[in-house]
Parts: C-alpha cells; sequence; structure tokens
C-alpha cells in the first residue's frame, strides 16, 4: 500500500501523564512558597530528622522533669571526665542533643537549619554523617583537653572533671559547616568561615563554658579536614578581596565585639577570656543599708559586690552599659557601609576603652596607696596581681585593641566620608551635652545635698558625673562618694548617663547615614551635569571618591582628587561643551589659589592642543579603542576569533542579558560579586580604582550591564557600559566592567562584546561604542622632551604591573575588535612636580596597597625579570 492509498490516521489521544501535566497550572504566591519548602524538606531530610529529634529530646525532657521535679538537663546530660573513666560513656552523645535551656533552641534551631541544610547539600549525606562524627569526636575530646589544662580551680576545670557540661547540638554543626565551606564558592566560603569563627569566638570569648571549647576546637577541626579533602581548589585561594568585600568583613568583625558583650551580660555563666568586658551580673542581693554602713566605714567583706548590685539594680545604669553596645553596633554598621567616620570613631571608642580599663582596674586602686611608701605600693601592686586586676585589665584591652589594628590595617576600604559641616556639628552637639548634663548633676548635687546620704563635694560630684556615662561593669571596683537617697536624686542621678549616650547616638546616627555623605549635594549637581554632555570616559566623573570643581554658570564641572599636592583630574572637564577651554584655565587658577598643582588626566586631543598651547607639557599615557556601531561587522579572515567566539557561545547555549544591575535577579548579583571576587584574588595587588570602575560602581541604574548565562543560570562573564550623554540623550556607551568565571569558556569575553556591538547596531541610536583605553598602556613615547623622565616612569610602571593586572595584554585583546585609535593624554604645568604626579597616579589607580600586598606584588614580576 502507497503512502498516497493509505487511511488517514486516527488522532492519538494523549495518554494519563499528558493530560496530568497539562492540566497542572503553575504555582503562584503562598502556595509556591509552599512548594518550594516541601521541596526543600524533602533534599534536606537528614537536617530536618535532626532538628525533629533535638526539638522531641528536648521538649519532652523538659515536660518530664517538671513533672518529676527534677532540675533540667538531667544528670544523665552532662559530660565529665568523672562519668567517662566510671564507664558512662553514653552520656557524651546523649549531651550532644540537649541545650542548657528550651530558650536556646530559638537560637540553635535556625542555626542547624541553615548550617547542616547548606552542608547536606554541599557535600551529600553521606560525607556530611561522617564528618559530622569526626568534628565531633575530634572536638570534644580537643575542647575537653584544653579545658583540662586551665587551672584546677577554673570553672571550666571542675565543669569537665566532676559537675560535666552540657555539649549542645551545635557542636555537631559547627566542624561540619566548616569542612562543607571549602567546597562553596570563593566568595561564600570566606563569608561562612567568617560569620561561622565570628559566632564561635563570641560564645568562647566572652561565655567560655566547657562546651565553647569544645565548640572552638570543632570547628577548626573541620576547617583543616576541609582543606584536606578539598586538595583540588587550594590553588584558588583569597590573598585578598574586594574593597566592598572586605569592608563587609571588617563590619561583621566589628560586630562581634558588640554583640559579645550582649551575651557575656544574659549568660549565667561567663568564664569567657573577654567576658569581664560585658560581666555586669552577680548573685547577691542589693541591700541599700548595707551600702550606706560601708560608706559610713564599716567594714564588710561584700562592700564592692553591694556597690556592684547597687548600680546594677538601677534602670538608668542598665541602660548607660547597654548604649555603648548600641553604639558599637552602629559603628559596625558604619565599617560595613565603608564610611570614614565609622573607621574613626571605631579607633576612639577602643582607645578609650583601652585607657577606662587602664584606669578602672589598676589607676583608681593605687591612687588610695600612699605614693610615698615604695613597701606599701609594692604591696598594693601585688594585691592587684593576686586578685586579677591585671588579668582583667588585659582582658578588657584585648579585643579593642585588636580593633583598633585590623582598622588601621584596612583603613583604605572606608573612603567613604561625611561632610566636615557634619561632623562638626556632631561633636559640637556632643561636647554640649556633656557640660550641660554636668553642670545639671553638679548643680542639684550642690543646691540639693539633702537628696544624698551625705554633702556631695564639688570634686565627688565631678567624678562621679564621669562614672555617670560609664558601662557598670568598668565601675565593679569603684568606691562611690555617695548615693542617692530621694526619688528625684535617683531621677537626676540616673538619667543624665542615659541623655548623654542617646545624644551621642544621634549624632553618629547623622554622620553614619547615607544622606550625609561628603559631596552628595555636589554629585546630584554632577548627575545633572553631565546629562549636558562630556566625552567618552566623563561618565566616571559621577564616581565616589571625587571631588568637584563648578564652572562660574553651573552648567560644567571637573572631577579630580587630590594627594601629594596634585589635583589629578577624572578625565576633562564635562557638561556644556562651550565651556570646556575656559573651565581649563578656570579650573587651574582655582588650583593655584589652593597651593595644588593641577594636572589633566585621560583628556582627548583637544584639550591637550589647548593646554599645550598655553605652555603644559603632555604625555600620551593609553589609548582608547573605538567602534562605530553602524560599521560593525565580523566578515573577512581578521575577524575569525570573534566568530569562532559567537559562534561556541550560541552552540554551547549561551546567551546574553542587557538590563541593569538592580534590575537583575538577586541570583546573578550574587554570582557578578563573586566573580569579581575571584578575579581580586587573583591578582597580587589590590583591585584598581580611579578611572577602573568596581561592582560599587555597577549599581548606577544609568549603568547597563552585559552579561553571558548558560542554560543552567550561571553567570560566565559580565560587562558594565557607561553612558556618554548630549543634550539629555545617550550618544555612546563605554566599556569599563569586564570579568569571568576562571572556568568558563574561551572567548566569552569577545562573545560580551560582539553582542554589544550588534545591539547598538540594530538599534540605531549611538554613534560610537567606547572599549575604554587600557591605563599605561599603547603609549608611543611622543611627549614633549622635557617629560620623558614622566615617560619613563610611567612606562616602568607599566611594565612592572604588567604580571599584577595586564594592561598590555588587554591593549592587545581589544584589538581584536579592529577599533579606531585615539591617544589619551596627561597634561602638566610643571615639569618639577614629576615626582609627586608620578605618586598621585599611582595612588590614585591602587590607593590600598599595603607592605604585605607589595611583598607578593615583588613575588609575582620575579619570574619576568628572570626571564
Amino acid at each position: 500500500m502507497t503512502q498516497s492509498q493509505s487511511k488517514p490516521a486516527k488522532p492519538v489521544k494523549p495518554s494519563m501523564e499528558s493530560s496530568v501535566k497539562q492540566s497542572v497550572k503553575p504555582l503562584f504566591g503562598f502556595h509556591a512558597l509552599l512548594a518550594d519548602l516541601a521541596a526543600w524538606l524533602r533534599r534536606h531530610m537528614l537536617t530536618v530528622c535532626f532538628v525533629l529529634a533535638v526539638t522531641f529530646v528536648n521538649v519532652t525532657t523538659r515536660i518530664l522533669c517538671a513533672f518529676i521535679r527534677q532540675p533540667f538537663p538531667p544528670r544523665l546530660a552532662r559530660v565529665s571526665f568523672e562519668a567517662l573513666t566510671r564507664g558512662r560513656w553514653y552520656t557524651a552523645p546523649i549531651s550532644m542533643l540537649y541545650v542548657p535551656d528550651l530558650g536556646r533552641l530559638f537560637i540553635d534551631i535556625p542555626l542547624i537549619l541553615v548550617a547542616f541544610g547548606l552542608t547536606e547539600s554541599v557535600i551529600g549525606k553521606a560525607k556530611t554523617v561522617w564528618v559530622s562524627l569526626i568534628t565531633t569526636l575530634g572536638g570534644m575530646a580537643l575542647g575537653m583537653g584544653l579545658c583540662s589544662l586551665s587551672d584546677g580551680h577554673s570553672p571550666q576545670w571542675h565543669a569537665i572533671s566532676h559537675d560535666g557540661a552540657v555539649l549542645g547540638p551545635l557542636i555537631l554543626v559547627a566542624g561540619t559547616l566548616m569542612c562543607a565551606s571549602a567546597f562553596t564558592a570563593m566568595l561564600w566560603r570566606r563569608r561562612i568561615r567568617v560569620i561561622g569563627y565570628a559566632v564561635v569566638l563570641i560564645m568562647f570569648l566572652y561565655r567560655g563554658e566547657a562546651s565553647d571549647y569544645c565548640l572552638l576546637a570543632a570547628a577548626m577541626i573541620g576547617h583543616v579536614l576541609g582543606y584536606l579533602m578539598s586538595s583540588a581548589t587550594h590553588g584558588d585561594e583569597y590573598r585578598h578581596g574586594a574593597v566592598y568585600e572586605m569592608r563587609r568583613l571588617v563590619g561583621v568583625a566589628a560586630g562581634v565585639q558588640a554583640i559579645g558583650s550582649l551575651v557575656a551580660v544574659s549568660s549565667r555563666q561567663s568564664f569567657g577570656l573577654l567576658s569581664t568586658f560585658g560581666l555586669l551580673t552577680g548573685s547577691t542581693d542589693f541591700d541599700t543599708g548595707r551600702v550606706i554602713d560601708c560608706l559610713n566605714g564599716a567594714s564588710h567583706t561584700d562592700c564592692f559586690t553591694q556597690y556592684r548590685m547597687m548600680r546594677l539594680t538601677m534602670p538608668g545604669n542598665w541602660l548607660v552599659s547597654i548604649m555603648p553596645t548600641l553604639m558599637l553596633l552602629l559603628i559596625a554598621w558604619g565599617l560595613y557601609r565603608g564610611r570614614h567616620l565609622a573607621a574613626t570613631l571605631s579607633i576612639v571608642f577602643n582607645a578609650c576603652t583601652i585607657a577606662l580599663s587602664t584606669v578602672f582596674y589598676v589607676a583608681i586602686p593605687l591612687s588610695y596607696v600612699d605614693g610615698l611608701d615604695a613597701g606599701a605600693y609594692m604591696d598594693a601592686i601585688s594585691a592587684l596581681q593576686r586578685h586579677g586586676a591585671f588579668h582583667a585589665m588585659l582582658a578588657t584591652m584585648a579585643l579593642p585593641l585588636l580593633c583598633i589594628v585590623i582598622i588601621i590595617l584596612f583603613r583604605a576600604c572606608f573612603t567613604i566620608r561625611t561632610k566636615s559641616e557634619t561632623v562638626l556639628r556632631g561633636i559640637a552637639i556632643t561636647f554640649a551635652a556633656f557640660v550641660l548634663l554636668g553642670l545639671l548633676y553638679v548643680g542639684y548635687g550642690l543646691s540639693m545635698p539633702s537628696g544624698f546620704n551625705e554633702t556631695p563635694l564639688l570634686v565627688d560630684l565631678i567624678a562621679d558625673y564621669v562614672q555617670r556615662l560609664l558601662p557598670i561593669g568598668l565601675l565593679s571596683g569603684v568606691e562611690p562618694a555617695f548615693v542617692p537617697v530621694g526619688l528625684l536624686s535617683e531621677i537626676v542621678y540616673q538619667c543624665v548617663g542615659p541623655m548623654f549616650w542617646l545624644v551621642a547616638l544621634c549624632c553618629a546616627w547623622g554622620g553614619l547615614r547615607d544622606r550625609s555623605m561628603i559631596n552628595d549635594a555636589y554629585r546630584h549637581r554632577v548627575d545633572e551635569i553631565i546629562g549636558l554632555g562630556g566625552e567618552s570616559m566623563s561618565f566616571m566623573a559621577t564616581w565616589k571618591g571625587n571631588d568637584y570643581w563648578f564652572s562660574a554658570t553651573g552648567r560644567s564641572a571637573i572631577a579630580y582628587r587630590v594627594s601629594y599636592g596634585i589635583a589629578l583630574t577624572v578625565t576633562g572637564p564635562f557638561g556644556d561643551p562651550d565651556e570646556y577651554e575656559d573651565d581649563l584655565r578656570a579650573f587651574a587658577d582655582f588650583c593655584t589659589q589652593r597651593s595644588l598643582t593641577p594636572v589633566f588626566y585621560s583628556v582627548h586631543a583637544e584639550q591637550r592642543d589647548e593646554l599645550v598651547s598655553a605652555g603644559w607639557n603632555a604625555l600620551d599615557v593609553g589609548t582608547e579603542m573605538v567602534i562605530d556601531p553602524a560599521a560593525w561587522q565580523t566578515r573577512g579572515k581578521k575577524w575569525q576569533d570573534v566568530r569562532t567566539a559567537i559562534n561556541k557561545a550560541k552552540r554551547d547555549g549561551i546567551t546574553d542579558v542587557l538590563t541593569t544591575f538592580k534590575e537583575s535577579p538577586f541570583s546573578v548579583q550574587t554570582q557578578i560579586r563573586e566573580i569579581s571576587a575571584q578575579w581580586a584574588g587573583e591578582k597580587a595587588l589590590p583591585e584598581m580604582g580611579f578611572t577602573l570602575g568596581g561592582v560599587d560602581e555597577l549599581v548606577d541604574p544609568r549603568v547597563k550591564l552585559l552579561y553571558a548565562v548558560d542554560a543552567d543560570g550561571k553567570v560566565l562573564g559580565v560587562t558594565s557600559w557607561l553612558p556618554t550623554y548630549e543634550n539629555g540623550k545617550v550618544v555612546g556607551w563605554t566599556l569599563d566592567f569586564m570579568r569571568h568565571r576562571t572556568d568558563s569558556v574561551n572567548g566569552i569575553m569577545e562573545f560580551l562584546i560582539a553582542r554589544m556591538a550588534e545591539r547598538l547596531r540594530d538599534e540605531g541610536k549611538v554613534r560610537f561604542m567606547s572599549l575604554s583605553a587600557a591605563p599605561l598602556a599603547g603609549m608611543d613615547g611622543d611627549g614633549m622632551e622635557q617629560s620623558a623622565v614622566l615617560d619613563h616612569v610611567l612606562q616602568m610602571v607599566a611594565h612592572i604591573m604588567e604580571p599584577a593586572y595586564g594592561f598590555h595584554s588587554l591593549f592587545r585583546f581589544k584589538l581584536k575588535f579592529h577599533p579606531d585609535e585615539s591617544k589619551v593624554y596627561i597634561c602638566y604645568p610643571d615639569a618639577a612636580k614629576l615626582p609627586q604626579i608620578s605618586l598621585a597616579v599611582a595612588q590614585a589607580y591602587v590607593p590600598s596597597l599595603t607592605p604585605a600586598e607589595a611583598m607578593r606584588f615583588v613575588r609575582t614580576i620575579m619570574p619576568a625579570k628572570n626571564e
């Protein structure tokens, strides 16, 4: 039977499966969230079962203990050397299922869900089980061993020897999470370890129970185990991060200091090395009569305990103890946002803590000793040593000193400055509050002596006013000169401290919030002017870190940075093109009036000619690559590499997406940050700035983002494009940010640049597409004779920095697209300033170079020298 004679085929009925698929409707809103939660639970059954087991064991036992009137947790849940030597080995695994009280479940359960869930996703269920077993047993052995090395009278020693310690379920999680972090992406690996160690160290330093020793030991063992298991990724280590990432990590570290004091305050047992920094509680009841007896000369062994309890029972003193913690949290937030003021406040605040700890632990007790009696003085020092005053002082000073060192080492990360007017106003208001509240307190004490147990003297009132501003933990060993006995006196006594700290917090908040940034008003004007006109790289003038000069009409401006007495511009003038010629002269006069040397950097030929005709020197510092989108094509042999990249991307299912950073999905934003951090970690020198943008410059909604993504949603490479305006319309786009994964396919950047050119050609709305200029690359040394020194210096810098940044490689890469070449120049008026100009250019590009990075940089270039 031929095909023409065949009967028409009957329609095939859809199968049951296809019918079901067609009837399924996509889920939205709450139902979609429930579906996602159910899917997560199915994928993480090990985590879910463990959480349910911990919850069931603790809740059931707590109910049973309440019914039989026994303490919770039961004795069976406490592990100790005594129990282990008697064969009760089962106390160890049981102890890991219990928490000291049910309230801890609200903290431990979310941590377990996040940490164990992540671990189960990264290394799988089987590895999660045996890694958890290894790290837990090792952590318990090492942690209890560390406790046993301490003095036999320490509370940790008694806990692990006789009383027993509740280990808690977090010990099963900490080491496993640290091990799994070795298998995550570079950015997340660093975040997990920093935040994980921050939580563990808070417990260890400020609470210091035996279980915290085991927790820290388990985390360290897991870290080492992950390093050994992931040997294939050893070459992917972080040398240093991008500025935005480093400032966030420093902010997290500063948050440890703030939260740690709260842990010490809230913990029922504060045995940590730094618990004295926030230790405020005690077990003795406060007795007002006994305090007055002590002040009247009666000798009681618990007088100083009563003094402390007296301060503790006053709500105002509690607020004064909490408000410095709020200030530390506010400073940590400012550090996280990269605020220079937060770095300064952190140094000042921690320096004051160090000074106060010295005064209250040592200086004040020694002030009661007759300084002329050398024997009594030495006896007093020995007494302080015996009673732990020096230990407490050093413990209190340790973390503030470490924070100061960290801030100084990473000071280049905190570049966002606050207006000087805002800073000065905040200082003035804070000082005025200090003086006015002091006058109020002293004046009330002198005018109402009946409100205190004895008539206060002027000196005692002033000294006591200072104490009203300090956390009561620092005043544990200080005898009060008097105590309030009336209601009004107690109100004044307790309110001056909180009022001062409230004013200080408000001033700090005003200086750290976003709208107080330096040049914020100027930047708003810049955003308006940039739309009037500019050159291909003029949009870089809108970036943070620049100062601005505005023309008399306000229709044009110049962005610049000052260092070493040099005002180094970010390209030439922008705004109204009719004013550019006058702007060059006016800006030079502006700098001269302020004893600055103007230097125009990355200007084009037109402005160079104007300056050279006025007697300036000029030297080319790079070559800008410009493409005409209307003429874009990839035909011919010379375009073979670009065509190959485009075809390969299409075959591999790679697509390009044109959007902005804020409009892109959160997963894409995270991957872009990860790619940038990975790129920065491969460099021997820190991430550059000035005319080279980073992730911080991507968030501007005017900047376009073109990224390549595969079929699985993995971002392989990303580019950013800066607009050039003319009368409010975009007339060109300039390439800036250009990063890709180390394991991405070859040709991904060629694909992205070619796709951008195709898009602009098809739109037909812009005149040019600039590939920007590779700094210090493409120089041909055609400057003036007197510029030979600077020419040689810049060429030498370019040669030395090539192994670290690959400027010349970037220059050769851009030649693949056969662009039109346009020189950019540096113009300066005085050849005597060449040393400062060289330093200013280097400082602008690499403002955060540290000695350690310089040594890595030297090691990077050594092979090149040997060759």
